[in-house]
């Protein structure tokens, strides 16, 4: 009896330029998913192939589209779980890359109070009243400085040789400088700054790992590398759990994780953050104002002021590197671009590495043109339904 697709649906037109594809990727898994799907629809072929009636023939179609709906959902609980996970791992991309960046806005934060405090509590020592001259006379010592050098240069053009060799230069360093050197000196800056993304490295590494041991995909609907070791005419998808498969499914975020590395640049980054960040220089730029004239209180005052604004000043340069700067040394991205973009290719890495596990040589792009074959034949045989109602 012939009727409307008949060839199409009888040979399974719709999936032969899949099976064509998936054979050069995997040839054992190819022809295992043809021989099960062939299987699967023997029955409904043999009806639709012998119905001398309209009756026998919507009979055998509609024992097609069962077939083939029961094939689809398994195949379909294959992209629809690993895209669940994925999507729950993309989810926590902004949740992770927002609380890395509070974590260590706030801890820069607690560093520079903690040290302010340090320097007003050593400016409140120092505060004598003739500290106010003696940041004058600093100051005024740094004409003499300037004076000799200019001498000495001249003479050298002239003379060949310097007139005056008594060169001890007068430290022209203020309490406020030499306070802010010794309490944010380069190294200890460094050190510190080290340690806050050190520790917020360890903490975004952790949370990932827990994210992604969350978001292991059930081996209880995804099982496709069984399609390696059967062609059963029924074609079960799901394996039997056993305690080498649980093993598997509680260590794979962990191996996941180790993996797609997170050795994904990390020295990179704690090399990049050593380079970085200023010198003292930025502190030492500010120039004290002269208080010889002022009151012991107000001198004091004066100076922790001068302190506030260089630290404040430091803090702002430090936001501006941790959003703004683009550096070489991490993909010319700043270190915020670079740790959001970590999280996205956290995720692909994840995703390949679960394809690897689960799925063999098969990618999940090769199961959705399998569904979409699938949704292609059920189209055909839904079509000569309709035209036999």
């Amino acid at each position: 009896m012939d009727f409307l697709y008949k060839m199409e649906i009888l040979e399974l037109e719709a999936f032969q330029s899949f099976f064509s594809e998936i054979k050069k990727v995997d040839t054992q898994m190819g022809f295992n998913i043809e021989k099960s799907l062939q299987a699967a629809v023997k029955e409904s072929h043999e009806l639709v192939m012998n119905a001398k009636t309209k009756d026998q023939l919507y009979i055998g179609l509609m024992k097609e589209q069962l077939h083939i709906q029961a094939q689809s959902s398994q195949y379909l609980n294959i992209t629809d779980e690993m895209t669940l996970k994925k999507n729950n791992l993309l989810e926590f991309i902004p949740k992770v890359y927002h609380r890395f960046m509070n974590e260590v806005e706030q801890e820069m934060i607690r560093f520079i109070q903690q040290k302010k405090r340090e320097m007003h509590h050593e400016i409140d020592k120092d505060g004598a009243w003739y500290s106010g001259i003696r940041d004058t006379t600093k100051k005024s010592g740094e004409l003499y400085n300037f004076a000799i050098n200019k001498i000495n240069v001249f003479s050298k053009d002239v003379q060949g040789k310097g007139v005056i060799s008594d060169q001890r230069l007068v430290d022209t360093k203020t309490i406020v400088e030499k306070v802010l050197e010794k309490h944010l000196s380069t190294q200890m800056v460094t050190d510190q700054v080290s340690k806050i993304f050190e520790t917020a490295i360890e903490e975004y590494k952790k949370a990932w790992m827990h994210q992604i041991e969350d978001n292991v995909p059930d081996m209880k609907r995804i099982s496709a590398s069984s399609l390696t070791q059967t062609s059963k005419a029924n074609l079960r998808i799901n394996v039997q759990y056993g305690e080498a498969e649980k093993v598997f499914a509680m260590g794979i975020g962990s191996a996941v994780f180790g993996t797609v590395g997170l050795a994904m640049g990390w020295h990179t980054l704690t090399y990049a953050i050593f380079n970085v960040f200023p010198p003292i220089a930025i502190f030492a730029a500010l120039t004290t104002v002269l208080v010889g004239v002022l009151t012991k209180d107000k001198a004091v005052e004066k100076r922790k002021e001068d302190i506030n604004e260089a630290v404040n000043r430091y803090h702002h340069f430090f936001l501006q590197q941790l959003y703004v700067l683009k550096l070489p040394e991490l993909e010319n991205k700043s270190v915020s671009e670079y740790i959001e973009h970590k999280g996205q290719t956290i995720v692909d890495e994840t995703v390949k590495e679960w394809e690897r596990k689960y799925l063999g040589n098969l990618k999940m792009d090769h199961f959705r043109q399998l569904n979409q074959a699938f949704m292609r034949h059920l189209m055909y045989v839904k079509e000569v339904m309709e035209e036999l109602d």
